[in-house]
């Protein structure tokens, strides 16, 4: 198992993906042909239940995109299960306080960082991968360095304690979620605001305070740049049911366009 999202990062490159919402093995398979490099496959929002996330995941691994997954419910059978089918990072919502990250990571690690419980699954090629048949302190290890665990800031409670956070060993990023964040702070979706800044500049001063990624949710191009060069490590581009549409209509628009000339 080689996690390249972590690979890039710890070489100083910078991250694109995208949220996935539309659950089709090919579309998974086209956009490894886009250059992303990691796909966030959502199923907290998305419809998406436990064997359609192992087919996606096998699509994604088919063309090199790294395979995220946004669980809904931080419960044993849900991350057990994620993770046994390959997923190489967890990015988890609605976290608000440091038992309920620590419950993450001794869910989401072996030990001794956690206690995730053992079973060489569709990830571990069955335990026959060669990273997964070296012994079982091998494959521990193996899947405590290469899975990232990434809970979501995008509350309130959340950034309060957002310099504890960082700290807690097996919590290996942050991931900001701007939209629940800034309604969190009484400010929907006013990313220019002052006070919205304020908290993501917290928690980008944390995360490198403590030598953690930080990623970012954004649907505009040119905050992607601007959140790159002020030293995010990724961002996660939209959605793909919004870039599908809006490519879309850009191109219906230009085309009828032409009817006026």
């Amino acid at each position: 198992m080689k996690n390249n999202v972590k690979e890039k990062i710890k070489n100083n490159e910078k991250v694109v993906g995208t949220f996935f919402e539309m659950g089709s093995m090919s579309e998974m398979e086209c956009l490894g042909y886009s250059g992303l490099d990691y796909v966030i496959i959502d199923a907290e929002h998305g419809p998406f239940d436990m064997e359609t996330i192992m087919d996606l995941v096998r699509a994604a691994e088919s063309k090199n995109l790294s395979p995220f997954v946004r669980i809904g419910d931080v419960t044993h059978k849900e991350i057990q299960r994620i993770l046994d089918v390959g997923t190489q990072g967890l990015i988890v919502p609605c976290l608000r306080t440091i038992d309920e990250m620590r419950k993450l990571v001794d869910l989401a690690k072996f030990a001794p960082v956690g206690n995730r419980g053992f079973c060489p699954g569709r990830g571990a090629g069955f335990g026959f991968a060669d990273w997964a048949s070296q012994g079982i302190d091998k494959f521990m290890e193996t899947c405590n360095e290469e899975v990232m665990v990434i809970p979501q800031c995008e509350t309130k409670e959340c950034l309060e304690i957002i310099e504890d956070i960082v700290n807690i060993e097996g919590i290996d990023g942050i991931f900001i979620g701007p939209f629940d964040l800034s309604i969190s702070l009484g400010i929907p979706a006013q990313f220019s605001n002052e006070i919205f800044i304020s908290a993501t500049n917290r928690i980008l001063k944390a995360c490198q305070n403590a030598g953690k990624p930080i990623f970012i949710f954004t649907d505009n191009i040119e905050d992607a740049r601007k959140y790159l060069a002020n030293g995010y490590d990724g961002v996660a581009y939209n959605m793909d049911a919004a870039v599908l549409v809006n490519a879309y209509r850009e191109i219906v628009n230009s085309i009828k366009s032409m009817q006026s000339i």
